[in-house]
């Protein structure tokens, strides 16, 4: 164990390719801190070990400020549990620390807790008390906590289906940043569901903040929209664009989409050239999975 400060400072020039000479010298204060019993300066520590790939130690330090109270740390450990980094996976164990944070308040702590009752891991299966815990941390603005509870409300899990509730709370994550969130109220109001009217204009806004997030199937969802004309002018350019940003992070579909503009010539010229350059992309990307 590297718990030396000249053992620590030797691996830190060990790894000069990740800090530079600033952020050596403040890991160094970091880790006198540690020697000395700063908790925070302990989870500094254990970030740092990480983010040099080694783990072990990271959970040494993680363990120590968590004898010390504290609430990141403890998550930061339940985390290590659930993944099996640095310690033995373990999922009661991580439930465990998950549960201690939660209940002094540690917002993502309470999210993992609830995602362990809804899939039953490490723990019997519990809607009601996934839902308990979802709520804490959606009230603690949470934006992967409120998408769930959009989808437990709109599937009627712990509860009666809620379609009000489940697109207030699926808007709610959206407007907080959520990419997935942003994508399911897009299909919303594209579908007209959950009691929404279908509103195209909308699904356009939404669509697009979710691709300023690089998600792939919004991304894709702009390139047909303007591709087939639904609800907007079309335009075949556009739908190029889309398709080929959704093509470069590996969508399948957009690939022989654009193959198809392409042959149609779908507001740009005709190219059986790039046509078949596309189809022959999609072949590829398709081959390893038929094997």
């Amino acid at each position: 164990m590297l718990y030396d400060r000249e053992l620590f400072k030797k691996l830190l020039n060990d790894h000069t390719e990740t800090f530079n000479a600033e952020e050596m010298d403040e890991a160094l204060n970091l880790f006198n801190l540690a020697l000395d019993g700063n908790d925070r300066a302990m989870l500094e520590i254990a970030y740092l070990y990480r983010a040099m790939e080694n783990y072990n130690d990271s959970v040494h330090w993680l363990k120590e400020a968590v004898h010390r109270g504290n609430n990141a740390a403890m998550f930061e450990l339940g985390n290590c549990y659930f993944e099996g980094l640095g310690i033995d996976e373990n999922y009661e164990q991580a439930l465990l620390y998950y549960k201690k944070a939660a209940e002094n308040g540690h917002a993502d702590s309470a999210n993992n807790l609830a995602d362990m009752y809804l899939n039953g891991e490490g723990v019997t299966f519990d809607a009601k008390t996934a839902l308990y815990w979802f709520k804490i941390a959606a009230s603690q603005n949470v934006v992967e906590a409120m998408f769930t509870l959009g989808i437990m409300c709109e599937q009627g899990i712990g509860m009666e289906p809620d379609e009000e509730s489940a697109f207030r709370y699926y808007l709610q994550s959206a407007n907080g940043g959520y990419e997935d969130a942003q994508y399911r109220v897009g299909t919303i109001f594209l579908d007209g569901l959950l009691g929404q009217e279908r509103n195209i204009g909308h699904a356009l806004q939404w669509f697009e903040k979710a691709a300023q997030r690089h998600h792939i199937d919004s991304i894709y969802n702009l390139g047909f929209l303007y591709e087939n004309g639904l609800g907007i002018p079309r335009n075949g350019k556009k739908a190029l664009h889309y398709y080929k940003r959704a093509a470069l992070l590996g969508d399948y579909q957009s690939k022989l989409n654009i193959a198809s503009i392409y042959e149609l010539g779908i507001d740009v010229p005709k190219n059986r050239k790039e046509a078949a350059k596309w189809r022959n992309v999609a072949m590829h990307q398709m081959q390893p999975m038929e094997e």
